[in-house]
């Protein structure tokens, strides 16, 4: 058993779930599987039929009957509500579907497939028209009237000092003294002032992905909550808007994107000041548990190496370039 099927104790042939799934969902005859291997946390396959293609996501052993319901609903309101997301399908009226095979419990999801890559496959960053869309779908998802439960996730800004006073010990020297001044920028921000929404909480490059017709969709809300909006755009603005080897692009590729977002959803100036200190936030969370994955979890993917990469260089230019312009400090 691989380290993909140990997180949902897989202790059967896919092809067995995977048929399983098929008459459930009235998918066609099942044709095959084939691993999805981005991802920390779920077990996700594309599984071929003979009437086309689905992603089928298995949530992991750790996660309780009540997350994975979470989850489900997550990943199917957006879609419901016109966000450009993959369609959730149901089987028997349920988005969420359990089964059991050898006394081992499986729950799942099926969603629409899209014939595409993701901008982390495709090994480019947004265009500006592409940025102005995803500013402009952005806001349109955070105006969308969901209030999930919480789920911690320890990568979320949010989160951030917590999670570094759990794991600064993990830094090194140089690390712990440039996040220790981010976590105390970001202790200054008055939450309460901040306008909140539903976020998406991961737009990187792995979770955006453009079809073959140039239609760009957004996966996997597995850590999407309620929180303040300006958690999606600083995460946004640090993984598609900056290019790590042009600032003077970059702060035009934020402005883009910026302008987009506030084409329909204008926000305040506290919002702008406070994202100066997000953005530094997001690069710092990132090299913290990026470190964390690859000591305790003896994570060395190329995916998770190539987060730590860019959130250190990603933070050496955000601590020295103010991409939205204006302060780094909060206004008292």
């Amino acid at each position: 058993m691989n380290s993909f099927e140990s997180r949902i104790n897989l202790n059967v042939p896919l092809d067995t779930l995977s048929k399983v799934v098929c008459k459930n969902y009235k998918l066609g005859d099942f044709v095959d599987n084939n691993l999805i291997e981005i991802g920390y946390e779920d077990y996700n396959y594309i599984l071929s039929t003979k009437k086309g293609k689905f992603v089928v996501k298995v949530f992991s052993n750790f996660r309780a009957d009540d997350d994975c319901q979470n989850l489900a609903d997550r990943a199917t309101v957006p879609s419901e509500n016109g966000f450009s997301s993959p369609k959730i399908y149901k089987a028997n009226g349920k988005n969420l579907f359990k089964t059991k095979i050898n006394d081992t419990d499986f729950r799942l999801l099926v969603m629409e497939y899209i014939d595409g890559k993701d901008f982390y496959s495709l090994g480019i960053l947004p265009n500006l028209e592409e940025l102005k869309i995803i500013g402009q779908q952005l806001a349109k998802l955070n105006k969308i009237q969901f209030k999930p439960p919480f789920i911690y996730d320890r990568w979320a800004i949010v989160n951030f000092a917590k999670e570094y006073e759990l794991n600064k010990g993990l830094l090194n020297k140089e690390d712990n003294k440039k996040i220790n001044e981010i976590v105390k920028q970001l202790n200054s921000c008055d939450f309460s002032k901040l306008k909140y929404g539903f976020v998406h909480g991961d737009i990187i490059e792995t979770n955006v992905m453009k079809d073959s017709h140039g239609k760009l969709y957004y996966i996997d809300f597995s850590v999407s909550n309620y929180l303040p909006r300006i958690v999606d755009l600083a995460i946004t603005i640090c993984d598609l808007c900056l290019d790590l080897n042009n600032m003077k692009l970059s702060k035009i590729r934020t402005q883009t994107f910026v302008e987009a977002y506030e084409s329909i959803d204008k926000l305040s100036e506290y919002e702008k000041e406070c994202l100066n200190i997000f953005i530094k936030a997001h690069q710092a969370t990132t090299i913290l548990n990026a470190t964390r994955e690859k000591i305790i979890e003896k994570n060395d993917s190329e995916e998770n190496n190539t987060f730590l990469e860019k959130g250190k260089i990603g933070l050496e230019l955000v601590s020295k370039h103010n991409l939205m312009g204006g302060k780094n400090e909060i206004s008292k």
